[in-house]
């Protein structure tokens, strides 16, 4: 037993987890999944357990009430809202009804926009996020390669180097699709953890315009990734097309009743803002103290962590810090990452504490000072913070 590394694709995966060390969820920091460690909204825990019995009834097929909810918070019309079982439902059901030939992904991104392109029978084609650059996009590359795409996904912030491209440059690379007549996805399932997001996002575009999709999670923010809940924003004749061809009831009851709660609470989302300022700084600072580590500036609720000068990949620190019940991100599924990036997401001081601890104690062994020469010559320049 703790031999080996994760086969998971993403973090959180607490099953997998328990079969390999015998933990349970409930005696884990977990630091693989990005998820506000405030938990889900009181209001929302209220309603859930008063509404309980709600589970004998069908979901409204409509999601009326979710719809008008979350149209308040968006800032866009109810029929400019396509709301799905998670983001990543809707991003399997764009690629597979839209049918692209070819796709266009940053890479390192979220893997599910790739996987379900493939499994949707179309090619997919990258654009590299260079270590050497910050992992900044190549706009100008990336618009060359639109020419090569009818379809191109765009993770802003992205996941999981936590890179926001600025308002004007994502509208920019719309313009250069639509005149290209692709599809765009933007994914900004992370956008409402910087405070003035409604300047930076594209729904109140991605709601008049065509060809253009922007996606959003209430499973981050919220903390309500076991209800699964996610929204696609688009032209109302572009949500009539999809809704007219996905099933009635993709949204559970419970779900519906959560997300029209949650979006509604103001002081939820201050409190997150708050908290994450400051959290997200001590861990910053602390994770770049320490020997052989070079976190990236992250503008959302995570940090891509270079280790190569620690003199341990990252499958085996990630395997080190499971045996005492803590868990991060190893990001050896990313082609570019491989085996020389963890990525751990802001929680609360008493559990970041923890983890600096325990990541000072593995970094301050023998890895570190036998393989530190060597991995300082090879390795030095190809991060930057």
């Amino acid at each position: 037993m703790g031999n080996g590394t994760f086969s998971s694709l993403h973090g959180g995966n607490w099953q997998e987890v328990r079969q390999k060390y015998g933990w349970e969820p409930g005696e884990l920091l977990d630091f693989s999944a990005n998820i506000n460690p405030l938990g889900p909204p009181a209001c929302v825990l209220e309603a859930l357990i008063k509404n309980l019995q709600a589970v004998k009834r069908y979901p409204d097929p409509t999601n009326l009430e979710l719809k008008s909810s979350l149209a308040a918070y968006l800032g866009v019309q109810p029929d400019s809202l396509l709301v799905g079982n998670g983001a990543t439902e809707i991003i399997y059901f764009l690629c597979f009804l839209l049918r692209p030939r070819t796709v266009l992904v940053a890479q390192p991104t979220f893997s599910e926009y790739a996987r379900a392109a493939e499994a949707a029978g179309a090619r997919v084609i990258f654009c590299p996020l260079l270590p050497t650059q910050g992992f900044k996009l190549d706009v100008e590359g990336y618009c060359c390669l639109l020419d090569q795409s009818d379809m191109a996904f765009l993770c802003n912030p992205n996941n999981p180097t936590g890179n926001l491209l600025p308002y004007d440059t994502v509208y920019r690379i719309w313009q250069e699709s639509r005149r290209r007549g692709i599809w765009l996805i933007v994914d900004e399932s992370f956008l409402d953890f910087v405070e003035d997001w409604p300047e930076l996002s594209l729904v109140q575009v991605a709601a008049r315009e065509e060809k253009l999709v922007v996606l959003r999670s209430l499973t981050k923010f919220f903390a309500l990734p076991g209800l699964r809940l996610g929204v696609g924003i688009a032209a109302p004749g572009i949500i009539k097309y999809l809704e007219e061809r996905s099933d009635p009831w993709r949204v559970n009851i419970l779900a519906q009743l959560a997300g029209a709660v949650a979006v509604k609470d103001k002081e939820y989302q201050i409190r997150t803002w708050e908290w994450l300022k400051v959290e997200k700084a001590y861990l910053f600072e602390g994770l770049a103290s320490l020997p052989g580590l070079r976190p990236y500036r992250s503008e959302t609720n995570f940090i891509l962590v270079d280790i190569s000068l620690s003199g341990w990949k990252s499958g085996e620190l990630t395997n080190a810090l499971a045996q005492h019940k803590v868990l991060v991100r190893d990001c050896s599924n990313f082609p570019v990452l491989k085996g020389r990036y963890i990525r751990v997401a802001v929680k609360e001081r008493e559990s970041n504490t923890i983890l600096l601890r325990l990541l000072r104690t593995f970094l301050q062994g023998k890895g570190y000072e036998r393989e530190h020469a060597h991995l300082s010559h090879s390795a030095r320049g190809d991060s930057v913070e």
